[in-house]
C-alpha cells in the first residue's frame, strides 16, 4: 500500500478501538476527578479522635461524653492557622460552656507499664529515640519526649502530607491521565504516516533494554507499594480490613525491597545514555512544533536518537530518581543522618516528587503504548521500522546510514 492520503484514512478507521476506548478512560477518569474535588471541598476533611476525653460539670461531679466536647478536641488538632498556640491564631481553652472543663481518666495498671517505658526507654528504644537529641521544644511532663508530641511544626507536616500531597497527587495523576486520554480520543493513534515496511533498525541492544525493563517494572512496584502505603484507607479499605492489613504489609516490605533495583537501574541508565540527552537546539525546534504529534505529516520536526520529549522524561528520571533514591535512605535509615523536623520534610519531599513522577511515567508509557503506532517495539524487540525512524529520528537514521 502506498503513502498516499487515502492509506492514512484507511488506518484512521483502523484506529477507531483506540479512540474509543480513550472516550471511554476519559469520561471514566472525569468522574474520579468530579470525586476528588468533591472530597476536597466537601469540609469533612477533619482529625477524628481516637481516645475518648470526658467532661466533668457540676452535676454531681460526674463525667460525660458529648459531641461538643469532641469537636473542641478536634479543634485543637486542627492547622495552626486555625488554631493556637500559634502567632497567628488564638489558643484553643481547655473549656466548654462556663461549667464544663475538659479532664482524663486516671492511668489503668495496664497502660501505666507504656508510661514508665516513655520515662525510661531501655537501651533499644533509648538508642532510636537518641535521647535528648530529639527533644524539641518546650514541656513540663515528667517524661523525656514528651515535646515530641507538642511540636507546632507536626500541624505543617499532617498539613503537607495529608492535605497537600494527597490532593495533588490524586489531581496530577488522575488529571494527567484525563488529559492523555482525551487526547486518544480526540486526536487518536499516532500512526506510521507512510506505513509499515519490511524494513527494521536496530534502535536499543540487549544490555539497554534489559536496564529500561530493570528500572520499569522496579518503578511501577515502587509506585504501586507507595500508592498503597499513601491510598490504602481509600482504595483498599471498602473491600475489607484484612485485605488492607495484608496488602499493606506487602507494601510496606516490598517498598524497600524493590528499592536497590531501581537504583541499580538508574545508575546504568545514566552512564548508557546521558551523553546522548544533553539539551541541543534540535530540541526548540521540536518543542515548538510538539514534535509533529498532532499532525499525520511524515515531515515530523528532525532529531537524533533522543529527542526533546524523551530527554524531558529521561531528565525527569535521572533528577526525580537521585532525590528519591536520596530521600529514601533518609527514610529507611531514620534519625542516623537528620533531626526530627529534617526527616519532615524529607518524608514530604518524597511523596511529592514520587507522584509527580508517576504522573509523568504514566505519560511516557501512554506514548510508547497506545498512542504512537510502532513506539513499543524500540524496548521490547529492539528493532523499529524504518519508515517510524525515519518520521521520528531523521538526524539518527543519516548517522546508522552513513555509518554503513
Amino acid at each position: 500500500m502506498s503513502g498516499d492520503g487515502s492509506e492514512v484514512r484507511v488506518r484512521g478507521r483502523d484506529f477507531t478501538g483506540y479512540r474509543i476506548g480513550g472516550a471511554i478512560a476519559a469520561a471514566l477518569l472525569f468522574l474520579a476527578l468530579v470525586v476528588q474535588g468533591w472530597e476536597l471541598f466537601d469540609g469533612d476533611a477533619r482529625t477524628v479522635p481516637e481516645v475518648a476525653w470526658s467532661a466533668a460539670g457540676d452535676a454531681g461531679g460526674e463525667s460525660i461524653l458529648t459531641d461538643e466536647i469532641l469537636r473542641d478536641r478536634t479543634r485543637l488538632q486542627s492547622q495552626r492557622f486555625r488554631s493556637g498556640p500559634s502567632p497567628d491564631g488564638t489558643a484553643e481553652t481547655f473549656k466548654v460552656g462556663d461549667a464544663i472543663l475538659l479532664g482524663n481518666r486516671a492511668i489503668d495498671d495496664e497502660d501505666a507499664m507504656l508510661t514508665e517505658i516513655w520515662r525510661l526507654p531501655d537501651d533499644e528504644s533509648g538508642s532510636l529515640l537518641r535521647g535528648s537529641e530529639r527533644i524539641i521544644g518546650i514541656s513540663s511532663l515528667p517524661y523525656a519526649n514528651a515535646a515530641l508530641f507538642e511540636r507546632p511544626f507536626a500541624r505543617d507536616w499532617r498539613l503537607g502530607l495529608a492535605d497537600v500531597v494527597t490532593h495533588v497527587g490524586a489531581f496530577a495523576i488522575l488529571g494527567f491521565s484525563f488529559l492523555l486520554a482525551l487526547v486518544l480520543a480526540v486526536r487518536g493513534r499516532v500512526p506510521i504516516a507512510k506505513g509499515r515496511t519490511d524494513r527494521t533498525v536496530k534502535r536499543f541492544g540487549l544490555l539497554e533494554r534489559a536496564n529500561h525493563w530493570l528500572t520499569a517494572v522496579s518503578f511501577i512496584m515502587l509506585a504501586l507499594t507507595g500508592i498503597t502505603i499513601a491510598y490504602g484507607r481509600t482504595l483498599i479499605l471498602p473491600f475489607g480490613e484484612e485485605l488492607l492489613g495484608s496488602l499493606g504489609w506487602l507494601a510496606t516490605w516490598g517498598h524497600a525491597m524493590f528499592f536497590p533495583p531501581f537504583a541499580l537501574g538508574l545508575t546504568a541508565m545514566i552512564l548508557l545514555w546521558t551523553v546522548r540527552n544533553l539539551p541541543s537546539r534540535l530540541d526548540i525546534e521540536w518543542l515548538r512544533r510538539a514534535g509533529g504529534f498532532f499532525s499525520d505529516d511524515p515531515d515530523n520536526p528532525p532529531a537524533r536518537k533522543f529527542n526533546a520529549g524523551q530527554k524531558l522524561v529521561y531528565w525527569s528520571a535521572v533528577i526525580g530518581g537521585l532525590l528519591m533514591i536520596a530521600t529514601g535512605i533518609f527514610l529507611m535509615f531514620p534519625f542516623w543522618f537528620a533531626d526530627l523536623q529534617t526527616m519532615s520534610w524529607i518524608m514530604l519531599t518524597h511523596a511529592l516528587i514520587a507522584v509527580f513522577l508517576i504522573a509523568i511515567f504514566i505519560g511516557h508509557i501512554y506514548i510508547g503504548t497506545v498512542g504512537m503506532q510502532g513506539a513499543f517495539w524500540a524496548m521490547w524487540t529492539g528493532d523499529v521500522d524504518r519508515n517510524w525512524a525515519e518520521e521520528h529520528h531523521e538526524l539518527w537514521m543519516h548517522e546508522l546510514d552513513k555509518g554503513r
